[in-house]
């Protein structure tokens, strides 16, 4: 898996969304099938993926952090539950973005303006 994305390294929106909520590539991926193939159990993601469920739940709990996805609860009829996940959509991604960088570009506003006192 490729390293974190740095300010110095964006490129592109994908950059951004790496950078902004410390996601790699793989975290990556997988919200973008969980936005297309959504509601869907970690297990059937993973499998989708191709790769091992404990991977793809670690993914799944880091885009749940940053809320990229989320989970619902559903009931089995014999008793018991699972999870589904399901990515945010596009729109919603992009204002979330959209904030980010804001804040990120207001924090460094206020930090210049204090140069002269830490510099």
């Amino acid at each position: 898996m490729q390293p974190h994305k740095s300010f110095a390294n964006i490129s592109d929106c994908k950059d951004i969304v790496q950078c902004a909520f410390s996601l790699n590539d793989f975290e990556i991926e997988i919200y973008k099938s969980a936005a297309i193939h959504g509601p869907i159990r970690a297990d059937d993601l993973a499998d989708r993926m191709g790769r091992d469920r404990s991977t793809v739940y670690r993914a799944l709990q880091r885009l749940l952090t940053c809320g990229m996805v989320f989970r619902e609860t559903r009931s089995l009829d014999k008793g018991g539950y699972y999870h589904v996940y399901m990515g945010i959509s596009k729109k919603d991604l992009r204002v979330k973005l959209e904030r980010c960088v804001e804040e990120w570009s207001q924090r460094m506003r206020e930090a210049l303006e204090r140069f002269d006192e830490h510099m």
